[in-house]
């Protein structure tokens, strides 16, 4: 009896430290699973592992897994065990409170960032959630302390909490604090619906650190065009690509203006002007410059802004056309990186140059609605925007009158500190109903463009971009192919 006895007592203790080991062998394997991003496979181990012998490096592993497959309420309830064991896996904290956060249960989130912060559990990242939280609390100093406190000096890591800080500035209505990089989504060109949108951001946030009312940009380029005419394609064999192509130099300038006008409202002023010219076609030389003057109003998530827009437009030196616009424009800010914009708009346009006949006259009333989603990342450097558009034009003349649809995608790219890169892409789809033709067209435009800051205010671009157009009638059925290269100044 005393020999089974022994016998058990020496394979229990032998047997038990290899069920330990068989354990702890799964969770490293799991880890390691996890560490590779293969996120499901780490959590079909995890779930091997009985009840009675998980541990909190475990259950924390097992929360993380749930969180990357997009499970938060049962990660919280991993998380949780993961702090709550003996020893307690602290860093699950930080993973506990996100997840909360994520699921709108703020509260409790603060709850364990109190208990974070007595254990001093990385620090600069809780004090960052508990900003997040404060602010959709509404707590909006409690929330700027914390995002100080977040700040670690690093000026690469401190740029979203920087962008974070700015927000909360813009929605207390403190314009004089708020950053270069949320006004440049304000105080825009509303008329702006190309991948100049993209360009313009960064140009504004290139000069984020001078914090000064006012901003000059200036460069010179050298562009060439393989169908400056637009010649039709339908013209076949007759085409003369010789005849079409055209080299240009072109200069362009833009000034803009901040002004703080008391209590919640600013004003920007921005003029701008570009000229191309081409080396032999001359008939297609563009002289265009504009004014806008914009009212900005800043409320607790709505920012407002009321532009007026005066536009020439002169082909080869003589007057082609002059517009005058109005788009009343709301930011609504749902979150730090997630905005929307609505917009209605209104444009007289006079058009001087026109084909013979009334039919034919251009003059018309613009009238036109857009919705666009605008996403930051990369710590405020990178923008997405996704914009779609409906538009009236009511020309005087029949065959010109035409309901249009629009709908595009611009985005912002970070590829290192000092390279960009914007992408554009854009479809059009019109039907001039009127038409003695019953014209219909659609036009989509791919635009592709890399910005390097070389010295200083020095930078350096180049861009290709791709027009097609298709109508059902040849006169306006062509494609275009367009590369430039320049310098620009910043200050």
């Amino acid at each position: 009896m005393r020999r089974v006895i022994a016998l058990l007592v020496v394979s229990l203790t032998v047997g038990l430290p290899c069920l330990s080991m068989a354990d702890n062998s799964v969770t490293q394997r799991a880890i390691a699973e996890y560490k590779q991003e293969n996120y499901e496979e780490a959590l079909q181990l995890l779930t091997q592992i009985g009840a009675t012998d998980k541990t909190p490096l475990s259950d924390y592993y097992t929360g993380l897994c749930q969180k990357e497959t997009g499970n938060y309420a049962a990660a919280v309830g991993n998380f949780t065990s993961a702090v709550q064991g003996k020893p307690p896996e602290k860093d699950a904290a930080v993973d506990l409170v996100a997840a909360l956060e994520n699921l709108d249960r703020l509260d409790e989130a603060l709850k364990w960032v109190d208990w974070a912060e007595q254990e001093h559990v990385k620090p600069h990242e809780v004090a960052f959630l508990k900003g997040q939280i404060l602010v959709k609390k509404k707590r909006y100093d409690d929330a700027l302390a914390a995002f100080k406190a977040a700040k670690t000096g690093s000026a690469e890591e401190d740029r979203q909490v920087d962008l974070q800080i700015a927000v909360i500035y813009a929605l207390e209505g403190r314009t004089a604090e708020a950053s270069k990089s949320l006004k440049a989504i304000v105080t825009r060109y509303p008329g702006t619906d190309t991948a100049t949108f993209a360009a313009e951001y960064d140009q504004r946030i290139s000069q984020a650190a001078a914090a000064k009312r006012w901003n000059l940009f200036a460069g010179v380029n050298y562009q060439y065009d393989d169908n400056a005419l637009s010649v039709p394609k339908s013209t076949g064999a007759l085409r003369d690509p010789r005849n079409e192509s055209d080299s240009a130099f072109s200069e362009n300038m833009r000034f803009e203006y901040d002004a703080p006008l008391g209590g919640n409202w600013a004003g920007n002023l921005q003029y701008s002007a570009q000229n191309s010219n081409y080396t032999r076609l001359h008939d297609v030389n563009i002289l265009a410059h504009g004014l806008t003057l914009t009212a900005i109003h800043r409320d607790d998530i709505l920012l407002t802004a009321l532009p007026l827009n005066l536009s020439q437009t002169m082909l080869d030196y003589h007057n082609y056309s002059f517009q005058a616009s109005i788009k009343p424009t709301a930011t609504i800010i749902f979150a730090p990186e997630h905005l929307g914009q609505v917009s209605l708009g209104y444009t007289s346009r006079t058009m001087f140059i026109n084909a013979p006949g009334p039919e034919n006259n251009r003059d018309a009333d613009i009238y036109n609605g857009q919705l666009s989603y605008i996403f930051l990342f990369d710590q405020g450097q990178g923008m997405l925007n996704l914009r779609g558009e409906m538009f009236y034009e009511d020309t005087s003349g029949y065959e010109w009158r035409n309901l249009g649809t629009r709908i595009g995608t611009d985005a912002l790219v970070p590829l290192g500190k000092r390279t960009k890169l914007i992408l554009s892409m854009e479809g059009t789809w019109q039907d001039y109903r009127d038409s003695s033709d019953s014209r219909k067209d659609t036009i989509f435009i791919g635009s592709a463009s890399v910005n390097q800051h070389l010295v200083s205010n020095l930078y350096a671009n180049l861009q290709y971009s791709y027009t097609r157009a298709m109508s059902n009638n040849d006169l306006y059925d062509y494609q275009r192919n367009m590369i430039s290269t320049g310098f620009e100044l910043r200050f």
